[in-house]
């Protein structure tokens, strides 16, 4: 399948998957939504898979089946949402500065014929020596920024693994705007593997949505705000349950408290000698592979000292100035020994 590219100098769009156009780029938001419950999109994988900190598998499974989800009701995450949509063409020009590829509008939202339930929107299209790829954008704090320096974090690589899931295309890249300061741009080539895990899990989801079987309740901190959510308001004053199935809880809560406890002592006891170990050093080897490494970062704050001096000519700047804020941060690169 195959569409016109918006850009004159651009081939079209090949799509080997065999995924079509099924709703326009500037389709009406209410077809937007009614579309995306009739499939998984890219921004849902994350969540299914666990690794997304504010929806969980449950939350996604509500939406899917229609149910009613009080609204999360919190501020900062909303409008951290907006800017990020609105700064999408600011990220996609830094995109192209740096790579010299171009960022397309994309074509719409795509759904795979041979997996009705595949569906995706890409944020832009690139062109890398006449092959199409998905180009992810993202905005993202300062505290970030260590997530982003050596590669794409795991849910995002998850997303566009999704993306060339259902477009067929062999490569993508993504680029963060982090702290709007810094745009971080990195490749991802396909990983047929992990696509084929994908499609296993988002299948096995995709059944519970149509036959209406709801995921088990996980341990995460997204499924306990959406308890919270869906119960905030008690109608009832007991409920008479199953021992055998409270018990064993009980006692694994407080099991896990214990291990808690000691598990901080033992992970501050092995962090505090690994950093005596490098003391001065940024990186620590072993075996000819890099182990770990103790950066150091600053935070300077955000004074416009020219425009203080041009308001204030007679003010001591020197005592508003101040040193930078100075952190070093243990990041572990080998995990798995």
């Amino acid at each position: 399948m195959s569409i016109n590219s918006t850009a004159t100098d651009s081939p079209p769009l090949v799509f080997p998957s065999g995924a079509v156009v099924v709703l326009a780029p500037d389709a009406d938001q209410d077809d937007w939504h009614a579309i995306r419950k009739t499939g998984l999109g890219g921004s849902d994988l994350p969540a299914i898979c666990g690794l997304n900190r504010w929806t969980s598998p449950l939350e996604i499974w509500f939406r899917k089946t229609g149910k009613d989800i009080p609204r999360r009701d919190d501020a900062v995450l909303s409008e951290a949402a907006e800017n990020g949509h609105d700064l999408e063409p600011f990220v996609a020009s830094r995109f192209t500065k740096k790579t010299g590829l171009p960022a397309l509008d994309h074509p719409g939202t795509l759904r795979r014929t041979d997996l009705p339930w595949a569906l995706v929107n890409l944020d832009r299209v690139t062109f890398e020596n006449g092959e199409p790829g998905v180009v992810e954008l993202k905005t993202r704090s300062s505290y970030a920024l260590a997530d982003w320096l050596d590669e794409i974090p795991v849910d995002v690589q998850v997303q566009m693994q999704w993306q060339m899931a259902v477009t067929g295309w062999s490569f993508g890249y993504s680029a963060a705007l982090i702290g709007g300061q810094r745009t971080i741009v990195h490749r991802l080539d396909r990983d047929e593997q992990m696509i084929e895990h994908l499609l296993a899990i988002a299948g096995e989801f995709w059944g519970w949505v149509q036959d209406g079987t709801q995921p088990p309740v996980d341990g995460s901190h997204a499924t306990g705000q959406l308890l919270d959510r869906l119960h905030a308001n008690p109608d009832t004053v007991s409920v008479i349950a199953d021992a055998d199935t409270v018990e064993p809880l009980l006692r694994q809560r407080a099991t896990a408290k214990e291990q808690i406890a000691a598990g901080e002592i033992a992970l501050l006891d092995a962090e505090n000698q690994l950093k005596a170990i490098a003391g001065d050093a940024v990186e620590v080897h072993i075996r000819g592979e890099k182990a770990y490494s103790w950066p150091r970062y600053s935070r300077q704050g955000h004074i416009d000292f020219a425009e203080l001096a041009e308001d204030w000519p007679d003010i001591d700047l020197e005592s508003y100035r101040g040193e930078p804020t100075t952190y070093r941060t243990l990041r572990i690169h080998l995990e798995n020994l």
